[in-house]
């Protein structure tokens, strides 16, 4: 994965190439189009003055063959590629530079510019005559010196392109690492953080596209320090539900060591076999609160026959309601809802052993299930509901948080398993209601799941 720095670098190095790309186009295409006209340009008016400036005569029929004026030694350069030529009558060469062709550079005498190869080397030539029609000035330029001064400027200008464009590039660096310093130093700060600080991270100094990123990042933090927090206090207070049936199982068992006749030492052992009980649902009620955190990130979901899991848990507490003389109602109709059937199964046990619990010897425990129409449409409905001495209106709400107990109650319990099944009908998106019992008396809880959707 490549860094933020090296994504703009990249996209800033691939667009100055590819203004670079597009300015030798440019100036490739402006060369080839200008440079020639600006030659020929040069080549006419150079024939034009040369023409203007012969004298007039009457008599054109002279031809100069003076020896002509020579240069400084000093002053002597390398050999011109520019010629003229002045011929008379189209027959008569008069006047020539030094290393001229002797014949025309341009042989039908017509006037404009042509492209004409002479003694093997190629021309660019104008042809001018005056009115008369007597007297012919020809110039040209060789091709080559023509293509080289073409090349050369060519060169120049991008020269001067390409060094701009590396001024740009090394600018638009500066600014990019100028611009990124904050979100280096934020880097930096977060490698010299202690272990589990979560501390929110400073985002004044941030370019104002990355604090929204920070802000929520921030968020995220304060919900693990949340969490966290959480969980110590969960552990601490696990620690302190399991300490005290260890402590019990201790002194009953001490209890029954001691005792001196047999009704004494199965009094204490009956004791210590409710305090293990109780101590093995804790533990389990703990494990299933271990396991629903685990798995909070990650559902496995399927449809799933709600009377046919009520019917499967309602049994495994035939047994514990038969001995303890209490009275499970089935009301089951038919529902399907989209669940994880081992979580929906803990919090369907939680709830009869709940009920059971706190349902005096003779009363009953109902589980109904079936579909039910609310305010927000169709929901598949689960409720239990026991004829026990039920809970205040304004403990309700604060009986589904953990290890929290009614207060004045009798019934010993860990405070875990309506926890439980907060946590569980929030991760399968459905509603918890409460209210009274069986015949006015009691407490009830009822789940409200959404409908399956369509196979």
């Amino acid at each position: 994965m490549t860094s933020l720095r090296s994504r703009i670098m990249r996209a800033a190095g691939g667009t100055i190439v590819l203004c670079w790309a597009i300015a030798l186009g440019a100036l490739g295409a402006y060369f080839a189009q200008s440079q020639s006209s600006i030659a020929d340009n040069e080549l006419r008016t150079m024939a034009i003055k040369i023409l203007m400036a012969i004298p007039q005569k009457e008599d054109w029929s002279w031809r100069d063959v003076r020896p002509r004026l020579q240069l400084r030694a000093d002053a002597q350069g390398n050999e011109e590629q520019l010629a003229f030529q002045v011929w008379i009558d189209k027959s008569s060469l008069a006047v020539r530079t030094p290393g001229a062709p002797g014949t025309p550079l341009r042989a039908d005498f017509a006037e404009g510019f042509a492209s004409t190869v002479v003694d093997g080397q190629r021309w660019r030539v104008v042809s001018v005559s005056d009115r008369a029609g007597r007297i012919y000035v020809q110039v040209g330029n060789l091709h080559s010196a023509i293509d080289a001064e073409l090349r050369h400027n060519a060169l120049v200008a991008l020269g001067v392109a390409t060094v701009v464009l590396m001024l740009v590039g090394a600018f638009m660096w500066c600014v990019v690492h100028k611009a990124l310093k904050p979100v280096a130093d934020l880097e930096a700060a977060l490698h010299r953080r202690r272990r589990l600080d979560l501390t929110p991270l400073p985002a004044q100094a941030l370019p104002t596209e990355l604090r929204p990123l920070v802000g929520a990042f921030n968020h995220v933090l304060q919900q693990l320090d949340e969490a966290v927090e959480g969980e110590r206090r969960f552990i601490g207070d696990a620690a302190h539900e399991l300490r005290t049936p260890l402590a019990a199982l201790q002194a009953q068992a001490q209890v029954a060591v001691r005792a001196s006749t047999p009704a004494e030492k199965d009094a204490a052992l009956g004791k210590l076999l409710a305090v293990a009980e109780r101590s093995t649902r804790l533990s389990e009620q703990l494990l299933d609160l271990a396991r629903l955190n685990a798995d909070a990130h990650a559902p496995r979901r399927s449809a799933a026959e709600l009377n046919e899991l009520a019917v499967h848990v309602s049994r495994e507490f035939d047994m514990q309601a038969h001995q303890q003389r209490r009275r499970l109602v089935l009301a089951l109709q038919p529902c399907t809802i989209e669940c994880d059937v081992d979580e929906v199964g803990i919090l369907l046990r939680n709830l009869v052993d709940n009920a059971l619990r706190y349902t005096a010897p003779g009363g009953s425990v109902r589980v109904a299930c079936g579909p039910c129409d609310t305010a927000a449409g169709p929901r598949a409905c689960l409720e239990v509901a026991d004829d026990g001495p039920g809970v205040p209106a304004s403990e309700r709400e604060a009986i589904f948080q953990r290890f929290h107990r009614v207060a004045g109650s009798t019934v010993r319990g860990s405070g875990i398993g309506l926890s439980l099944v907060a946590g569980i009908a929030q991760l399968h998106g459905a509603a918890i209601e409460t209210g009274p019992g069986l015949e006015g008396r009691g407490f009830s809880v009822r789940v409200l799941f959404p409908p399956a959707g369509p196979a």
